[in-house]
């Protein structure tokens, strides 16, 4: 073997070498790190916040981390220092190196109202206006050309629009108590009131009150299912007048007192739209739990 081939076997050799211990360190770094953030996890919840924060922070020493997983680890050292130690300054510079790290993340949004709260909490109002004034969506912007404004919460402006928009949000009857434009002053006063009280909330981190999850949990659920009914359940009623007419006949004496079709015609109807609704509800949650294999153990409920 002549020399310059030994030494291509050993450069080979050398690199294949550098190789696997670069795999390995990353292995060894990836279980260390890992390591590293379940123990954080359990120090916080044995309320040892600044044990914790010391083990998050050790994770960002490595070079392996991406900047998606480093805005995480610092959105969970802001979060302890802010809800845990109450240390705002600090938890003001991890909110925002995480939003600066990684502006999309999932927590931006809670960074951002963590972060007005942080502020404010140190006395920095100005700036805290400022950010806030950056998050808030209080208005979607102009409708069209001739839309105007109408209040400003900071430099945040309210379009007419979005006072028509939230007028034509209430049942009919309560919409027409607006149509003079001295009433629609008064409902655009009490709509900005209310928002300043759901953003002072926000900032108080109210929407972190588990109470709050749930009941938006159930009322987004409710939603849902509302919606799920009206696009899936109602199409499939099919009222025709014959049928009404027989509702009537079948129940002219017990349910109408024997009253002429013709003046208990809309109590008739809405009282056979109601049956078939019902009925056709009846049936699609039985199609429902057939599909599913729902099984009920009435005996076992006491």
């Amino acid at each position: 073997m002549n020399n310059r081939n030994f030494i291509i076997i050993i450069t080979s050799l050398l690199l294949m070498l550098s190789i696997l211990s670069s795999c390995n360190n990353s292995v060894d770094h990836t279980t260390t790190i890992e390591r590293h953030k379940k123990l954080a996890g359990e120090l916080r919840e044995n309320r040892l916040y600044e044990a914790a924060v010391d083990e998050y922070k050790k994770v960002l020493n490595y070079e392996y981390v991406n900047n998606s997983e480093r805005a995480n680890l610092n959105y969970l050292i802001g979060r302890i220092y802010f809800e845990n130690i109450s240390d705002y300054k600090n938890a003001a510079a991890y909110y925002v190196k995480a939003q600066s790290l990684d502006p999309d993340a999932p927590f931006s949004a809670e960074a951002s109202r963590k972060l007005v709260a942080s502020l404010e909490k140190m006395g920095n109002v100005v700036d805290a206006k400022r950010r806030l004034d950056a998050i808030v969506n209080l208005d979607a912007g102009p409708q069209n050309d001739e839309d105007v404004v109408v209040a400003k919460v900071g430099t945040v402006p309210i379009y007419m629009s979005e006072i028509d928009n939230r007028i034509q949000q209430l049942p009919p009857e309560s919409q027409r108590q607006f149509l003079n434009p001295q009433a629609k002053v008064e409902f655009m006063h009490q709509h900005v009131g209310m928002e300043l009280l759901y953003h002072a909330a926000v900032r108080e981190n109210y929407d972190d009150d588990e109470e709050i999850k749930k009941q938006q949990q159930l009322f987004n659920k409710q939603l849902l299912i509302n919606k799920y009914v009206v696009d899936k359940v109602m199409p499939q009623i099919k009222i025709d007048t014959n049928d009404v007419k027989n509702y009537y006949l079948a129940n002219k004496d017990k349910q109408y007192k024997d009253a002429p079709y013709d003046s208990v015609k809309a109590q008739v109807f809405i009282d056979y739209q109601s049956e078939k609704t019902q009925s056709a509800f009846g049936d699609y949650i039985s199609m429902l739990a057939k599909k599913e294999k729902v099984e009920f153990f009435d005996n076992n409920v006491r």
